[in-house]
Parts: C-alpha cells; structure tokens; sequence
C-alpha cells in the first residue's frame, strides 16, 4: 500500500537522486548499498557517484559536473562519518547543493549543529532538554576554574567525536587538566562532562526518522564504562515493548526538533538513570540503522528512504 502510494506522487517523474558514496565506511560498509537500493524500490532513479569525481562552479547559476559532465539531480544524499578533510569537502558539496535549492539529508546549519556536541548542548539547553551538565573553556586557566564546578570523577568529550571515539574518564580533576592540555595543544576544542555513574555502558537509541520516533533499542557495552560506542561491540535489545517507550520517543522528537524541526534522521542517545532521570547524550547525524532493526524487526530503512523521498518536490 505505502509502496503503491509513493509510485503514485512520483508517477510523472522519478526523483533523481545523486548518491555519493561515503569515502571511509568504515563504520558503514553496507549502507551506502542498503540505501541505495531501498530507494530505488521506491521508484527514485539513484545515482552512484564518488567524491573524488564532483566539482561544481558558482556563479549566476550553481552547475554540478562529475567526471566533467554537466548533471541534472533533485536531491543529493552521503551517508556515514567521514575523516576531517573528506567531512570538509562533503559540507562544501551539501551547501552547494542546498543553496541551489536541491535537497540534501540535512540543512547545512543542521550538519554544523550535529556535527559538534557543545553545539547540541548549548541548543539542547536553550530548549530545556535535559543532558548531563557540560563545561568548557578556551584557556588552560580558565578551564581549571571550570574544573572545579564537577567532582573528582568526570568525563572528557572532543566536541567533534563519534561511536565514543574521544570520550574519557578521568578521576581526578588534575587528570582532566592534563587532558584539556593535550586537546589545546593540538588545537581541539574539549568538554568536561558531568559523569552517570549509575548507569555505566549502556544507552537507550532512539532513531528519529522524519521528525517522529520510529524505534527504541537498548544498547549495552560490557568493556568499558562508555554509554556509546562501535555496534560490534554491543548487546542490542529492543524496548519497543517498554512501558517507557512513548516517554523515550518524546525526549527524543524534543531533542530532534532542538535542533532541526523535521530532522530526515537522527540517533538519539539517551541515558536512563535513577540518580538524574532522562538524559540526552547526544543526536547522531548518520545512526547505524541495521542494529536497531534486527532488534525491533521494524522497516527502518523503508522509513528513511520514505522521510527522505518526501522532501523531493517534482
């Protein structure tokens, strides 16, 4: 029925989708295929293309080329965490596109925000979303006062980590200093971050797909205290059936509409402690989906491909 739905807005023309696959899939090396074909089964006529092939020129008119040929398109889509220099190009590429008023996965605002996690707190307390108090600082002396507001215990983030890449404890304060220290001198931006210490190594996933809640796993991570982190390394069992699921799925819509207000996906990681109550950790810009479906048996990937096809004007 869905199916036969969406062939019927799309009947005049298929949306053209250019498909650029992510250069480090590291992470993510099924996805850019999963996707890809489940857009095409909801009748988008998908391009593959590499990064190394796109350039653009800017003038009167924004004109996208690859291999050096002029290309027509509706909406362009990457999928996945990439190393800084590609990240960089990509966010060159979407802000062409968006500003030629094509469509991208996200807004180009919305990438900055979820690309850095003191952006996403600052945003998250502004709209009262609930999250583990942070701090920050741009001086070592002035991070050492800022220190002194958390105990002993604390976590260290990088602002621009990802899968729990960046994230330490530090059990003491000077530790976190030191920390700061290095993260300064390699000219990266850190947040201390009070710790949860009651619910170590695990995590709710909320994925928010076109702005609505569309599934609820619980994530566990038994070598370390991380509530986040590479999904090989995790237990992943499903709350779909949880007699908190809709409180989940409200924190994290909140959480989402935050940042962007129609969000086409996003992870919501949210510790669920009897200490603090709910608390946001962080909106994922590009979740690892298959997880959360072999644990709820729910068509994720149908859902993305439909939030994202629907933001297509033909």
């Amino acid at each position: 029925m869905i199916r036969s739905v969406i062939k019927c807005i799309f009947q005049i023309r298929q949306p053209k989708v250019l498909y650029m696959i992510n250069p480090d899939p590291i992470f993510y090396a099924e996805m850019d295929d999963l996707i890809i074909n489940q857009l095409t089964q909801q009748n988008a006529q998908v391009q593959r293309v590499n990064l190394q092939d796109i350039s653009f020129t800017v003038g009167n008119e924004f004109k996208f080329y690859i291999n050096n040929e002029l290309i027509d398109f509706d909406a362009f889509l990457a999928y996945g965490y990439m190393n800084p220099k590609h990240f960089l190009d990509y966010l060159y590429i979407n802000q062409a596109v968006h500003a030629s008023g094509r469509i991208t996965l996200h807004k180009p605002e919305t990438e900055h925000i979820l690309y850095n996690k003191l952006l996403q707190y600052i945003n998250f307390s502004k709209y009262k979303i609930p999250f583990p108090k942070i701090g920050t600082a741009f001086s070592i002396n002035s991070f050492k006062s800022v220190i002194q507001q958390f105990d002993e215990e604390a976590i260290m983030k990088d602002v621009h980590g990802y899968s729990g890449i960046g994230v330490h404890l530090t059990h003491c304060r000077n530790n976190s200093v030191e920390m700061y220290s290095r993260a300064l001198w390699k000219q990266e931006q850190q947040i201390s971050q009070v710790y949860v210490d009651d619910c170590p190594g695990k995590s709710v996933r909320v994925l928010v797909i076109g702005g609505k809640a569309a599934s609820v796993a619980e994530f566990k991570f038994s070598k370390n205290f991380r509530s986040v982190g590479l999904s090989e390394e995790a237990s992943v069992e499903s709350l779909m059936n949880s007699e908190k699921k809709d409180i989940y799925f409200d924190l994290a819509e909140k959480a989402c509409l935050a940042i962007d207000d129609n969000i086409t996906i996003g992870g919501v990681d949210i510790l669920d402690s009897k200490r603090f109550g709910l608390q946001v950790l962080e909106v994922n810009s590009c979740p690892e989906i298959c997880d959360s479906i072999n644990a709820t048996n729910l068509p994720l990937l149908e859902y993305f491909g439909q939030a994202f096809l629907k933001k297509i004007k033909i």
